[in-house]
């Protein structure tokens, strides 16, 4: 596994590790499984739901974490205040073998936060073929980002849309996608994608504010005919896209798109509120 930790300290089955030295994260198998959680002026945003699907994932494999929810939350907030950093992503990683052992770490990885700008205007995708064996799972060995990457740099595009086969466009190499149609929201059914915190979210939304969801592939021949689309995920939150390769869309003045971006707002906000006075209480 890449020593991928930054800043100073890391924590390894519960004791603080310097980032100096990185060894341990060698013998962490492939088929471990991860989540990344956004941690916001030193909170982590939706610890309890990245948690859940953590759970699931882990489920998959005939285990269960052996950590309290508590314990790791602690973890979380300890390196926070090690590394005096309020801003940044976390990583678990939940590593078992067929022997039984147990690996968990918790460490800061960098991360790429977009612009207040691409917020206001939007960002540039691409449309990349390949798809997840298993999107409802994040594990080490389904993670092909490097490739993806390298393709993003060199078009100078913030996000690629992942094209299966056929032509369906199902999710994007780090966030799931949302289009905007005839006043009404698309998105890929849930078995064909990695069933993001933020993407409930906003589901939970648009039923609040009777905005009609179909969940449905769209194929790239049929990208013309919608009027925007926007990304979601744990480091982006809700984005909005301004062009599809060469195919340009006024996503940022849509008025679904404003509204969805308002709500999620507020709830981010509130969310953070709660947890902060939860951990207030927990010490």
């Amino acid at each position: 596994m890449e020593r991928e930790a930054v800043l100073d300290y890391f924590i390894y089955n519960g004791s603080v590790k310097s980032t100096n030295n990185m060894k341990v994260f060698d013998n962490i198998s492939e088929k471990a499984v991860y989540e990344v959680i956004k941690i916001i002026d030193g909170i982590p945003l939706y610890f309890n739901e990245h948690l859940n699907r953590m759970k699931k994932s882990i489920l998959v494999f005939d285990s269960k974490i052996r950590k309290l929810d508590d314990e790791i939350l602690g973890e979380i907030i300890e390196l926070v205040e090690l590394n005096k950093c309020k801003y940044i992503n976390v990583k678990l990683v939940y590593d078992f073998s067929d022997e039984g052992r147990i690996n968990f770490l918790t460490y800061f990885i960098k991360s790429e936060y977009p612009q207040d700008e691409k917020y206001k205007n939007g960002v540039h995708t691409l449309l990349f073929k390949g798809e997840r064996k298993n999107p409802n799972i994040k594990t080490l060995s389904g993670s092909y980002r490097g490739r993806v990457q390298k393709v993003r740099e060199e078009q100078n595009a913030y996000e690629a849309l992942l094209v299966d086969e056929s032509g369906y466009i199902t999710e994007g190499s780090r966030s799931n996608i949302f289009f905007i149609k005839d006043n009404e929201i698309l998105t890929p059914p849930g078995g064909k994608v990695l069933l993001g915190v933020t993407r409930n979210y906003v589901l939970k939304i648009c039923k609040k504010l009777n905005i009609k969801v179909k969940e449905e592939l769209i194929n790239v021949e049929d990208l013309k005919e919608i009027e925007g689309a926007f990304i979601t995920g744990t480091t982006v939150d809700v984005l909005p896209i301004f062009s599809i390769d060469n195919i340009q869309l006024s996503t940022v003045s849509n008025n679904i798109m404003q509204s969805i971006i308002h709500s999620y707002n507020r709830i981010m906000n509130e969310n953070i509120e709660e947890l902060r006075e939860y951990i207030k209480n927990l010490k």
